[in-house]
């Protein structure tokens, strides 16, 4: 039988940890509500940011949770459209690989790794087919308006892309000289 202490020794959550991922999906939620272009198929947003800090201090599980519950608290607050859990599904994953790629180990190649596999494999082709699903018209076959939404959105992945691949380096390089977020570790 495993105790109750043994699972918390072993899984490292700490009163600091819950906080700061709790400011981080409020971050994150804050974000997602000043969006630089929101129409109904694309959305461009600094609300990465959090996610990735949070990839970075706490690994998958931490961006996986602030990407995830940001996108409910953000729906919660602020509702544009209907809340679709594949959706939200989908951003959690997007934080699982960037703390996959980035937690402990931040090099440029990384970073366009997780940047090139968020933004041009997950949101690209998976965000577009959940918004497919809920905005397909049977007026045509439903790979052809999937294969529209893609050309549509196309350009929203290669934009985020070139944003965060501009923000994430000197971000987490920042992160990195500031003595409360190197305590983090």
């Amino acid at each position: 039988m495993v105790k109750k202490q043994e699972i918390t020794k072993n899984a490292k959550i700490s009163p600091k940890m819950i906080a700061v991922i709790g400011m981080l999906m409020a971050a994150q939620a804050a974000l997602g509500m000043f969006e630089i272009v929101h129409t109904e198929t694309i959305k461009i947003s600094l609300s990465f940011i959090p996610v990735v800090i949070a990839a970075r201090l706490y690994g998958g599980a931490g961006g996986a949770l602030v990407a995830g519950f940001g996108d409910i608290i953000s729906y919660i607050v602020h509702p544009v459209g209907a809340w679709f859990p594949p959706i939200t599904v989908t951003y959690a994953v997007s934080g699982l690989i960037y703390g996959l790629m980035l937690h402990k180990k931040t090099s440029f190649v990384r970073i366009l790794i997780s940047i090139g596999i968020t933004q041009l494999v997950i949101s690209l082709f998976v965000t577009t087919l959940w918004i497919a699903l809920l905005s397909y018209k049977s007026d045509m076959m439903f790979y052809e308006f999937y294969l529209t939404r893609v050309g549509i959105r196309i350009w929203q992945a290669v934009v985020m892309s070139v944003v965060q691949a501009i923000v994430i380096p000197p971000m987490l390089k920042a992160l990195e000289k500031i003595k409360f977020i190197r305590s983090m570790n």
